[in-house]
């Protein structure tokens, strides 16, 4: 019984380290998308302004790992980061 019980502390343990390392690494993405969007808004965008440009050409920084593309997009001079990340997921960020 006391094996059975070990096996079953692991196996929860094993769990929590893979749910805190993924949470880590989302929110590495995150922030990078928020720096670039913090960038672009630092240049106080006029407010008809439309613009689409890269969040590596904005921060001259490599994309974090797990990041397919990261676009800043001001549209009415609102900022906003958009990050496609691996697994088909998105965020949107706004500085």
């Amino acid at each position: 019984m006391r094996t059975f019980m070990w096996i079953v502390v692991g196996f929860v343990a094993a769990i929590g380290i893979m749910v805190a390392t993924l949470s880590v690494m989302g929110r590495g993405m995150r922030d990078y998308g928020q720096a670039a969007a913090r960038a672009v808004q630092a240049t106080r965008p006029a407010s008809g302004t439309s613009l689409t440009r890269p969040c590596a050409d904005v921060l001259n920084k490599a994309m974090p790992k797990g990041v397919v593309s990261c676009m800043v997009v001001v549209k009415d001079g609102q900022v906003t980061a958009l990050l496609k990340v691996e697994g088909d997921k998105q965020y949107r960020v706004k500085p």
